[in-house]
């Protein structure tokens, strides 16, 4: 492992949850995921603004000051993964351009490494613009918002409930997986990546 995988750290702050009666979501807020890594911090995803409250608590109890984070990257613009957003005033929003993400984000269309150890990853199929944080630390995390929704779909093997394209989405699925041993999926705690021995 190189020095800088060595110093990268992986705190998932708030898990996510999905409520549904039946096939209907009822309620739903995105695991919110920080990424610390060459002395910058990031937060990847930021749950429903219903939890806003919920979240700076758990952000100041890990011992982390809102403005001192550098990045906010969205998997994608559903309001159950930004609608914190505006907690974190001084980090620069990263998002796909297909998600029309505000004036002034930082715009990622392909692979592309935002600090060291950490790559951004498009992994379409859920939305067309969903981006997945690929973060290299004691093991390979991958935060993939709804690329990968919940333990279930892995175990299934089934794309995205809403998905704009499922054969993309199963496609963006096998590729995270391919690298992955750990999973921080959109809904749910996070699990370990099981090997075919």
């Amino acid at each position: 492992m190189n020095h800088s995988a060595a110093s990268t750290r992986v705190q998932v702050i708030r898990e996510g949850r999905i409520v549904r009666e039946g096939a209907r979501i009822v309620d739903a807020s995105a695991s919110v995921t920080l990424v610390s890594a060459g002395g910058r911090r990031l937060v990847v995803d930021t749950g429903s603004p219903s939890e806003c409250g919920a979240l700076r608590t758990a952000v100041e109890k890990v011992g982390i000051i809102l403005d001192e984070v550098d990045f906010v990257v969205n998997t994608h613009m559903h309001i159950d993964h930004c609608g914190c957003n505006d907690l974190f005033r001084r980090a620069r929003l990263v998002a796909h351009p297909s998600e029309r993400p505000p004036a002034g984000a930082m715009v990622v269309s392909k692979e592309t490494e935002l600090l060291p150890s950490v790559r951004i990853l498009p992994t379409p199929g859920h939305t067309e613009g969903s981006i997945t944080v690929l973060a290299q630390a004691e093991k390979r995390y991958a935060i993939c918002g709804d690329a990968i929704p919940t333990k279930e779909n892995y175990e299934k093997h089934v794309p995205p409930f809403i998905n704009t394209n499922p054969r993309l989405a199963l496609w963006s699925m096998d590729a995270i997986l391919a690298w992955a041993d750990v999973v921080v999926p959109g809904h749910g705690p996070p699990f370990e990546v099981m090997r075919k021995k």
